[in-house]
């Protein structure tokens, strides 16, 4: 076996910069300048023998072929080191590196902010960041490794990924503070079927808000769509109709200043009136690192419901 020429580290600025898409962007999560990035990369290209990536000052980084292949290589690899330097630390607080998190832009407000809170406590070395999106795009973004967990509503994950479920999400009516239900414990379908419907209209909640209306037997008057979640709130807060949404009971966001309420929605036992697991998710065919694996145990271990990965 030959004395091999590269280096960890120069794997670790490749993958950074790879998954940042410029040398800037890499540089200043590191926290070093963008010529030793740069420096870095151009001498693991000379090892290898191949251009890794296209560089265009205006555009970034583009992977090439070889370069796409090393870096799933090299997250491996990193993934491996990290375990085995994790074996004789065994604690929380000694683990170190980049997490990049995902989530389900309708669960950002209430699950992100806790979660990164109670992540730093345990584990305050780990460099986290994190990105918001549709579920398609949090998926294809595990399953592409550009982020490393997400955060999803579990009913509608691929069988490409492994999940664990961590909360749940039951159906919940969102209308304005001084709307005539506003006061009430709960509301049904049948209270707000003549009302104006703000529909979040992003899967796979607008499916499953879509079959709580058919269930009822009620077909909804849609006045307005959105894929924003600020904006069904926002339209909801002036006036312009009621939403049908999924949320967790003990995360609910503060939406008294935003003139708006969330009243439990009362539907009948069975069907798509039932809660909706929330899960943290990761690729089925690629190796967690410790501190993806230390995520999911501090998500299972904060949020009601939790359960352990499975």
């Amino acid at each position: 076996m030959s004395h091999p020429q590269l280096t960890l580290r120069q794997l670790w600025h490749f993958v950074v910069a790879a998954e940042t898409g410029t040398m800037a962007e890499a540089a200043r999560r590191l926290h070093m300048a963008p010529s030793a990035i740069s420096m870095s990369i151009a001498e693991l290209e000379r090892i290898i023998g191949s251009d890794l990536a296209i560089k265009r000052r205006a555009k970034g980084l583009t992977l090439t072929a070889t370069g796409r292949t090393v870096l799933h290589q090299a997250r491996t690899l990193l993934a491996l080191v990290d375990e085995l330097e994790s074996l004789g630390q065994g604690t929380r607080a000694s683990l170190r590196g980049p997490l990049t998190v995902g989530c389900f832009m309708t669960l950002g407000p209430t699950i992100i902010p806790t979660m990164l809170t109670a992540f730093a406590e345990q584990c305050p070395e780990v460099e986290v960041d994190f990105v918001e999106g549709y579920h398609d795009e949090m998926q294809q973004a595990l399953l592409d490794g550009s982020i490393d967990v997400a955060f999803l509503y579990g009913a509608e994950i691929s069988p490409s990924l492994l999940s664990a479920p961590v909360a749940v999400a039951e159906p919940y009516v969102l209308v304005a503070s001084n709307h005539r239900l506003g006061t009430q414990d709960s509301i049904t379908l049948a209270d707000i079927a003549e009302e104006p419907l703000v529909l979040f209209d992003a899967e796979p909640v607008s499916r499953r808000i879509l079959g709580l209306y058919e269930q009822a037997g009620i077909a909804p008057v849609i006045r307005h769509r959105s894929r924003s979640y600020a904006t069904v709130r926002s339209l909801v807060g002036s006036g312009r109709g009621v939403a049908v949404l999924f949320q967790q009971p003990a995360l609910d966001a503060p939406y008294q200043e935003l003139r708006v309420v969330l009243k439990p929605l009362r539907t009948p036992r069975g069907g798509n009136g039932e809660p909706v697991p929330v899960s943290v998710a990761w690729p089925r065919s690629t190796r967690l690192s410790v501190r993806a694996q230390a995520w999911i145990e501090v998500a299972t271990e904060l949020f009601e419901h939790a359960a352990p990965p499975a």
